[in-house]
């Protein structure tokens, strides 16, 4: 299995690091991460969190996450981060400060794009990080593939179905969404829309695996999102530059 979507660091009362991330996926029977920085490595001290996600080891794979108020050093920085091996983008434009179409933000996601980086942005949180703003976003951008964090929950569930339905580009993992809102993505727009994120250590593994569980999902649907679509959208299995 392969988690899209893990968190590493330090913020009010979560914590996590490597070694314990690496406890918490073996005892899931989770075979590759893919983390990003939260606290201060995702606001502020980006170079410090992208280190922490990127030399957390093979299994353990990062997506680099910069604020678009950096303006060239933020371009700087992913250019570096390529170099470390990250697989993607993490934006959070809640705690980052901008809004998903906004200007600013348009030339990270533009270099990421280059990079040929999958896009992860979280949703959910009033008012900067609306589902529906990322699709347009995704809408603007139709050869790069964007992911909704956290699948618009808490305060912007409800917008997620017609997100999907707008923009063929975007995903959503399961992190924090309920069942039969996977369960609609997948029987609407198909299981490729679908991936398996834990949100560690915000969520825990067995409670949203015990979700796709309840789910009753076919066989090659369930691969699907716990394997093959990260495989895919973040190239795992391939040599790192």
């Amino acid at each position: 299995m392969i988690d899209s979507h893990a968190m590493l660091g330090e913020e009010t009362y979560l914590r996590l690091g490597p070694a314990e991330l690496l406890r918490r996926m073996d005892a899931a029977g989770v075979d590759v991460a893919i983390t990003r920085p939260m606290g201060a490595g995702l606001v502020v001290d980006h170079r410090a969190g992208n280190d922490l996600v990127l030399k957390a080891g093979p299994r353990i794979r990062g997506l680099a996450t910069v604020n678009p108020w950096w303006g060239p050093d933020a371009l700087d920085e992913l250019a570096r981060s390529r170099d470390l091996g990250a697989v993607g983008l993490f934006l959070d434009p809640a705690r980052q400060g901008f809004f998903p179409d906004e200007p600013v933000a348009r030339p990270v996601i533009e270099r990421a794009v280059e990079y040929g980086w999958p896009v992860m942005m979280r949703t959910g949180t009033y008012v900067y990080a609306d589902i529906l703003a990322l699709a347009e976003v995704a809408r603007s951008f139709p050869e790069a593939t964007f992911i909704a964090g956290f699948g618009g929950f808490a305060d912007m569930w409800f917008e997620m179905p017609m997100a999907v339905r707008n923009a063929s580009n975007l995903l959503i993992e399961t992190s924090m969404i309920w069942g039969a809102a996977i369960k609609q993505v997948v029987e609407t727009h198909g299981a490729e829309r679908v991936l398996f994120g834990g949100a560690e250590p915000r969520n825990r593994y067995a409670v949203v695996l015990r979700t796709l569980d309840r789910l009753e999902l076919d066989p090659t649907v369930r691969r699907a999102i716990v394997h093959d679509n990260a495989a895919r959208v973040f190239g795992i299995g391939r040599a790192a530059p």
